[in-house]
């Protein structure tokens, strides 16, 4: 249960970042830890967006400090490194979280603060569905365990790439969509028009990808029980790239890169429940 709310805490603290990014408040609260120089700040719709923003940040940290704490405890050996460095990691968060404020927002700090935070969401999601006695630790990339987690890898990079392009508004340098300022490959590049561009093929190779695997099920008996995974994981991929349709024609509305992020965070859960499977079905093979 713990772990399900720790999970859910931070998909949640997540997508709150991307709207108060969306509706830029991320300066409505210049200081940091306090608020405007207070500990209760004024009653102003994006002062307490960024506010609510920290309140979710503690509530998070604490619950997933408690959640590692189980994990030390039932996790053997070497596998305790797992919940230490998801509370070295969060430590950085913070610690980043207060620099990004301090120092008005850099674009890379902001989104290595976004990229730490993913990567604590993946540990969660990890030691959630890992408990250490029910359910044991595992990791293995033999065989298919090895393309699925290929898979949370794409898309952990095409998350942190949708972050980049939002903190440095890139976003709209290719606004209209599938083409990129009217040509399918690009004549005139800058860093912004590389990095969107990027974007779309990492999303578009995410696709095929999932797609690919699913037809390889149909044949390989060993990707049987997972037929039914894998058609759902390219349906969500290819909502994903719905998604990104609209925000690149709403303008890069917030609420709908809010949605945008969200559907990434489901294909992060999906790609990370199929690899543990696939590790676990691995496992209890016979030798």
């Amino acid at each position: 249960m713990l772990g399900r709310i720790t999970a859910g805490l931070f998909f949640i603290l997540l997508l709150w970042g991307n709207l108060v990014a969306g509706m830029k408040a991320g300066m409505a609260c210049p200081d940091w830890p306090l608020c405007q120089g207070r500990v209760l700040p004024p009653l102003q719709l994006d002062v307490w967006m960024e506010f609510t923003h920290r309140i979710l940040a503690a509530l998070a940290t604490l619950c997933l400090i408690l959640l590692s704490r189980q994990r030390l405890k039932s996790y053997p050996g070497f596998n305790k490194a797992i919940p230490i460095a998801a509370l070295g990691l969060i430590t950085t968060e913070i610690v980043i979280g207060g620099i990004v404020v301090l120092l008005e927002l850099p674009v890379q700090l902001t989104t290595l603060h976004f990229m730490t935070a993913l990567t604590i969401y993946l540990l969660v999601l990890y030691m959630t569905a890992c408990d250490g006695e029910g359910e044991p630790v595992v990791f293995s990339l033999s065989g298919y365990a090895g393309v699925f987690f290929s898979l949370v890898v794409l898309v952990f990079s095409q998350a942190s790439l949708g972050a980049y392009l939002r903190h440095s508004a890139g976003g709209l340098a290719c606004p209209d969509f599938p083409t990129c300022n009217g040509e399918w490959i690009p004549t005139v590049w800058s860093w912004q028009v590389l990095v969107n561009y990027s974007h779309r093929v990492v999303a578009l190779a995410l696709f095929l990808t999932a797609g690919l695997v699913y037809l390889v099920s149909l044949l390989d008996k060993r990707l049987a029980s997972w037929r039914a995974d894998c058609l759902m994981l390219t349906c969500l991929l290819g909502l994903q790239i719905g998604v990104g349709f609209v925000v690149v024609r709403s303008g890069l509305l917030y609420s709908v890169t809010a949605l945008h992020l969200a559907v990434a965070l489901a294909a992060v859960w999906f790609t990370l429940r199929m690899w543990l499977g696939s590790t676990r079905q691995l496992k209890d093979l016979p030798e």
